[in-house]
């Protein structure tokens, strides 16, 4: 490359900071899992991963959150996230899950999907993570209903003692959620009037950047 020593090194700790190189146990670099992301197998999740990092960058930089943007599996919610600090966005590729029950994200998903994808989570049970996580099938019902008619997700002291979180839905070009953009609080009752509308313009911005990205 013709660069000083001291700048190629500063370089590649910078890109294996991001992901986009990593170091391999002899020492030596390799393309690392961002970039493999990006030529990895097509779909919905692969336009999300390249549409979402820099929304929640803006969203974890605008609220001073940790965002994260999930989907549903068949047993979870596989997700990525911005945390605080410097760092990237995360990749599906790192394969984070997190129960749906107990997550706001996985209720704004649950809120919007048919009811036999809602029927086989119920059947497979509400395990609980705190003495807050919900375990009655009906309550469970309750709060997606609510979540229908708000549009936002809570969740409280159901999967962490000390942390709450938000969530909205996002959708398709065809009105399907396959989305959900969730932040990380510590009360989110007391912060709901402050973040709701930060939160809800994102979760818009991402339905219309996936329903031109799918259209074009």
């Amino acid at each position: 490359t013709g660069l000083p020593p001291s700048t190629a090194h500063r370089l590649i700790a910078q890109l294996t900071a991001c992901a986009l190189l990593e170091r391999t146990a002899h020492g030596d670099y390799r393309v690392g899992r961002t970039v493999q992301s990006i030529g990895a197998a097509g779909g919905l999740t692969t336009t999300l991963e390249s549409l979402a990092p820099l929304l929640l960058q803006d969203l974890s930089h605008a609220l001073d959150v940790e965002a994260r943007l999930g989907v549903l599996t068949r047993h979870d919610v596989a997700f990525i996230e911005k945390t605080h600090g410097g760092r990237p966005a995360t990749t599906f590729a790192h394969g984070t899950t997190a129960p749906a029950h107990a997550t706001a994200m996985g209720k704004a998903l649950l809120a919007f999907s048919p009811p036999s994808v809602v029927d086989r989570f119920l059947a497979r049970g509400l395990p609980a993570y705190t003495p807050h996580t919900i375990r009655s099938q009906a309550h469970f019902r309750r709060a997606l209903a609510m979540t229908q008619r708000s549009g936002v997700a809570v969740a409280w002291r159901e999967l962490e003692l000390d942390r709450g979180a938000l969530a909205v839905p996002v959708s398709d070009r065809t009105g399907h959620v396959v989305a959900a953009i969730e932040i990380r609080v510590d009360n989110p009752t007391a912060e709901l009037a402050r973040v709701r509308p930060t939160l809800t313009v994102a979760g818009r911005r991402l339905t219309r950047e996936l329903s031109f990205t799918l259209s074009s």
